[in-house]
């Protein structure tokens, strides 16, 4: 365990001078004096980082897993210490109830106005509202998409795309490419092959390769492209991209980028656009980890997000004419790490018991579908769980049960006192939640930001400081 003195000291340096990152390095900090002068609200480029269904309660459990197995803040947290931070606490709504879903969440800033749970700047009467980014093409700005979700998901179809029903994935991928979005990377192939009701096949990938997209589908790829490959396609998973926390402990995941490999791959590209460039980065996979009540997997997916916000600073610190905007669109789940033992003594130690967590319950219900067996042996390699003979017998029925969806969140539930025991975390649903977000902002057009603001109102703000 860290020594909690030289925490204390190290806190002290981050007021005083500046903010370290992971490696003891100085993250870019704007001076007070520099924050102090009248600030722009004129900006070039656009960094939307967004962290799908970022509980408050999913932050606090992975700020104090940092402070205790890294002996620092997360990065997020440091924001808060920046002088030309401006912040704003969210509401979530949609308009068809309190509690949004991702496709309606995106719309409202996509669009700047809520519509339906489900459906993409669509409204009800199927309106199609312009998004952001066909206005920002429109401009002349460079367009682009980065997620761990599939790249035709609800949050980043939420920027570019009009369906009257998120679902329509295959539409989505057509609407990028005819709308020229200059940039895709994440998951999703299987959106990119089509057969349609009268039995004709459409090959997307074949369709942007023809309009002359790069093509790229493993990190060696990526990692190969030099200068300026625009335009650009990346689809590195049949579905959505695999969780942090298997691509760290399943070697057959080496070839996925991490988030943070696809955001620096994008703003290598972006980053001399004329005109500017508008780009979302999307940590998707913490919504899917809380609707599964996975502490492992929502652990590592926020941790990897964590790693953009110093990629993204020291490109606003370089490229002074770019507004950053760092947020969520909901919560998922109530992820908390809870009080745990006499005095609630033993939550700490859940931070170290937690490491022991090697797979998500995602890799094992397809471990354990793909064999139609439960297997008691990798279970417990990837959980530290050893299960019981009921335990054992309930999840085999779930295996054979060909109408249950989600395996992986039924075996949390079947397990969760013992999750609980390990790691300390509570779960209020597997559903989505109502709570208001942070929403931090930095750089020209941030000024514009009010201290509470509703979702839809964004888009009036980022379209304002881009001139759009």
């Amino acid at each position: 365990m860290p020594d909690m003195k030289s925490v204390s000291t190290r806190r002290q340096f981050i007021k005083g001078a500046g903010v370290v990152g992971a490696a003891g390095a100085l993250l870019p900090m704007k001076s007070a004096t520099a924050a102090a002068k009248p600030q722009s609200i004129n900006a070039k480029n656009l960094i939307f980082l967004v962290v799908d269904g970022m509980c408050n309660g999913t932050l606090g459990l992975a700020h104090h897993w940092n402070l205790r197995n890294k002996g620092e803040p997360l990065h997020w947290m440091q924001l808060y210490e920046r002088p030309d931070l401006h912040r704003s606490f969210q509401e979530t709504a949609s308009a068809s109830s309190p509690v949004t879903d991702s496709a309606a969440a995106a719309s409202s800033w996509g669009c700047g106005q809520r519509v339906m749970n489900r459906s993409i700047n669509t409204t009800v009467d199927g309106t199609e509202l312009e998004p952001i980014f066909v206005r920002a093409k429109k401009a002349g700005k460079l367009a682009g998409l980065v997620s761990t979700c599939r790249i035709s998901h609800a949050t980043p179809a939420g920027f570019a795309a009009n369906v009257a029903h998120r679902d329509d994935e295959h539409t989505i991928v057509g609407q990028y490419l005819d709308r020229g979005i200059d940039l895709l990377m994440g998951g999703g192939a299987s959106k990119f092959l089509e057969t349609r009701d009268d039995g004709s096949e459409v090959d997307y990938f074949a369709k942007f390769a023809k309009s002359g997209y790069t093509i790229a589908r493993d990190k060696k790829k990526l990692k190969a492209l030099s200068g300026s490959r625009l335009p650009l396609l990346g689809v590195f998973s049949d579905s959505h991209v695999p969780y942090a926390l298997d691509r760290k402990n399943d070697a057959s995941f080496a070839d996925v980028p991490s988030l943070k490999e696809m955001f620096e791959a994008a703003l290598k590209q972006l980053e001399d656009a004329p005109e500017g460039f508008v780009l979302q980065v999307e940590g998707g996979r913490v919504d899917h980890a809380g609707h599964a009540n996975d502490p492992g997997a929502i652990l590592h997916e926020y941790l990897e997000f964590d790693t953009c916000i110093p990629v993204a600073l020291d490109f606003i610190e370089k490229h002074p004419d770019t507004l950053l905007i760092v947020t969520t669109d909901h919560g998922t789940g109530g992820c908390q790490l809870d009080g745990l033992g006499s005095g609630y003594n033993d939550s700490g130690p859940a931070l170290d018991r937690i490491n022991q967590y090697k797979q998500s319950f995602e890799w094992l219900a397809k471990r354990f579908r793909s064999n139609g067996s439960f297997n008691a042996g990798d279970f417990s390699m990837a959980t530290g769980i050893v299960p019981t003979k009921k335990q054992e017998k309930i999840v085999q029925g779930m295996i054979k049960d060909p109408e249950l969806k989600y395996l992986n969140s039924e075996m949390t539930k079947v397990f969760a006192s013992e999750l609980t025991a390990i790691s300390a975390t509570g779960w209020s649903s597997n559903n989505h939640t109502a709570e208001n977000v942070e929403l931090l902002a930095f750089g020209p057009g941030s000024t514009l930001l009010p201290g509470f603001i509703k979702n839809y109102e964004l888009h009036g703000m980022m379209t304002k400081a881009l001139g759009i």
